[in-house]
């Protein structure tokens, strides 16, 4: 098999290390993006422990320059990255909706638009966003969130349609909550609660997705446990089931529990700084 090049951001944490090994299992050079570079340079070590070529770019997809900084010959471009809040809309500064929507959709288009030059040179290219059935469910207090991972499938799809004639396509993939790691486990430990496992994916799973659509050019994977793909057609033709289901299961209340823990902890941050600023000298 051909030796591949991968761009793999937000690879420092939750499914991105899975996916990283996923893909060294796949015999492909990488460069891991994201802003720790501690655990970059521990899980390249890793990697090239195993004769794998990983190299690292400790990169912040917040900043505007972000897509510049990371573009690099690679045939195949894995987004993960992700910042989801998960506050009540209304009390979200500007800017922090602006962040949400940066990381999660405007720095996978960006990074995109900086590499399609060289994939279509080479007649070859692969790109794989990390989607959420989010937008779908209707998760509340997500809006920035699920609105950037909806906008990131629909920007997939059309970019596969203009480009693969050439050779260079792109895949979506949806997650449900993923098992042990990622934004769903972390609201889990925050809260000390616990979920019904038969509900989550293994994040093994999620990397085998990302191969399969790149091996197998496949426009969108839903990674969801049971009838995936049913649920999310429901909730294609019918906005207003995922919401339903989502409320008759409790998981607004739960949600809710968790938007008011985080307003909580910012506000505690907010005033923490604003006594520092007042305390300190003229």
């Amino acid at each position: 098999m051909e030796t591949r090049n991968a761009i793999l951001t937000g690879a420092s944490h939750g499914i991105g290390p899975y996916i990283a090994r996923a893909l060294a299992d796949r015999d492909m050079n990488l460069l891991l993006v994201a802003r720790s570079e501690p655990e970059l340079a521990r899980l390249a070590k890793e990697l090239r422990s195993r004769g794998r070529v990983a190299a690292v770019a400790p990169v912040d997809l917040a900043n505007p320059q972000a897509a510049r900084q990371i573009a690099a010959a690679a045939a195949a471009a894995v987004n993960n990255a992700a910042v989801e809040l998960q506050r009540r809309f209304h009390t979200l500064e500007r800017h922090e909706i602006e962040t949400v929507i940066r990381v999660d959709l405007i720095a996978p288009i960006e990074l995109a638009h900086q590499l399609l030059p060289g994939m279509r040179e080479r007649g070859y290219g692969r790109i794989v966003n990390i989607s959420s059935i989010a937008g779908h469910v209707g998760f509340p207090y997500t809006e920035a969130y699920a609105a950037s991972k909806d906008g990131l499938i629909a920007f997939s799809r059309v970019l596969r349609n203009d480009y693969r004639r050439e050779g260079v396509s792109a895949s979506a993939i949806i997650l449900g909550a993923v098992k042990d790691t990622g934004l769903g486990q972390r609201t889990l430990d925050e809260l000390d609660a616990k979920s019904n496992t038969s509900l989550l994916v293994r994040p093994e799973k999620v990397a085998h997705a990302v191969v399969r659509a790149i091996d197998k050019d496949k426009a969108e994977i839903v990674v969801m446990p049971g009838p995936g793909r049913l649920l999310k057609a429901l909730m294609d033709l019918f906005p207003g089931f995922g919401p339903a289901m989502t409320r008759m299961s409790g998981g607004d209340k739960f949600i809710a529990t968790v938007a008011d823990y985080r307003e909580a902890q910012h506000a505690a941050v907010q005033e923490k700084e604003r006594r520092g600023r007042s305390s300190a000298p003229a």
